[in-house]
């Protein structure tokens, strides 16, 4: 972990005191003595997609006999708190992107502490990726960078940072992420608040008609067929495609990038705590954290697990904006989100 992201770490542990239910995955039951006879399921909300964290769900219940009830949707803050709104059983355990979600979380009392065991199996890291108030981690990271398919753009005209998409070459070519939910809003404000960068950029940037990808496999597949030449997206989203044989290149720029976390936390309603204890356990062990790198692609917080494919930088090589605090999120997000729109000509 970088000086600046340790610093950066202290601002965020100073300031932090709808889609259907998927693959309830199967698996021998385990012999450790670790499975519940009364709570033999537990429910996961998570905004990672359902096959990217499907190895974890089968090891986790190949090695305990616990069966997960998964739901797979991009709003799980949102989902959680209508849901305990109107008395309907809800999540046990939730993983999501997003620091104005987590503080919101936070402070309406939907996180429940986590589990003694769960706190003391954590792995020695940076204060960033643990909250203070002892209600959530993180295990897992993404930042943006620039990609381009290789097959259909000249070397001459590569992107290697944000500002590369100002050319008028791209006018038209390029796609950036939706920006309008928490995540999106979340390395926007980051950029804006960038001094090289800031909302001239941004103003700059919507000028050349970037693409609105619905989402960052969106974006990423429609470079992949062409649809468009490059574009800015999450790079998790291009190195599982990478990984696979895609014709993309993808590039950190130099000058420092956004960075997000997935918080991970259990509910103050769930109803198998036990069960919901077992698998934060579980997600905090070298075992997930290896198995969420090869299939999420996104970066883990933990040390020592390798980044995925092999090569690719790990979090404590990268250069990153400052993370803003949580709560300046939140106030910026009743202008940001206009002016986003505006910008970018939604």
């Amino acid at each position: 972990m970088s000086a600046r992201l340790r610093r950066i770490g202290l601002i965020l542990v100073a300031v932090l005191s709808a889609a259907s239910l998927t693959a309830c995955s199967q698996g021998s039951p385990g012999g450790d003595g670790t499975r519940s006879d009364t709570e033999g399921t537990l429910t996961w909300y998570t905004d990672d997609d359902a096959q990217e964290v499907d190895p974890v769900v089968r090891e986790f219940t190949a090695q305990t006999g616990i069966k997960v009830v998964l739901l797979a949707t991009e709003f799980v803050a949102q989902r959680l708190m209508s849901e305990s709104a109107s008395d309907v059983a809800t999540a046990d355990v939730i993983s999501f992107a997003g620091a104005p979600s987590v503080l919101q979380l936070e402070s309406a009392g939907y996180l429940a502490k986590l589990p003694a065991s769960v706190s003391a199996a954590l792995p020695d890291q940076d204060p960033v990726f643990v909250s203070a108030s002892g209600n959530w981690f993180s295990n897992q990271a993404s930042s943006w960078g620039v990609f381009y398919n290789t097959d259909l753009v000249d070397a001459r005209h590569a992107p290697t940072d944000f500002r590369s998409f100002l050319d008028p070459y791209w006018k038209g070519k390029f796609s950036i992420p939706i920006s309008t939910n928490d995540s999106s809003i979340e390395g926007y404000y980051q950029i804006a608040q960038e001094p090289s960068l800031g909302r001239d950029f941004l103003t700059a940037l919507g000028k050349n008609d970037p693409v609105i990808s619905g989402s960052s496999g969106q974006g990423v597949s429609d470079v992949i067929v062409g649809n468009q030449l490059g574009g800015i997206t999450n790079d998790n989203a291009v190195w599982t495609q990478i990984q696979k044989g895609a014709p993309l290149t993808f590039a950190y720029p130099s000058g420092g990038t956004t960075f997000s976390q997935k918080y991970n936390a259990l509910t103050t309603k769930a109803t198998h705590p036990r069960a919901a204890e077992e698998f934060l356990k579980f997600l905090v062990s070298k075992d997930a954290a290896t198995l969420l790198s090869a299939s999420t692609g996104k970066l883990s917080t933990f040390p020592g697990i390798p980044s995925t494919p092999a090569g690719r930088p790990t979090i404590s090589e990268g250069k990153f904006f400052p993370l803003p605090a949580p709560q300046s999120l939140v106030d910026a997000q009743p202008a940001m989100a206009p002016f986003l729109k505006e910008a970018f000509n939604e």
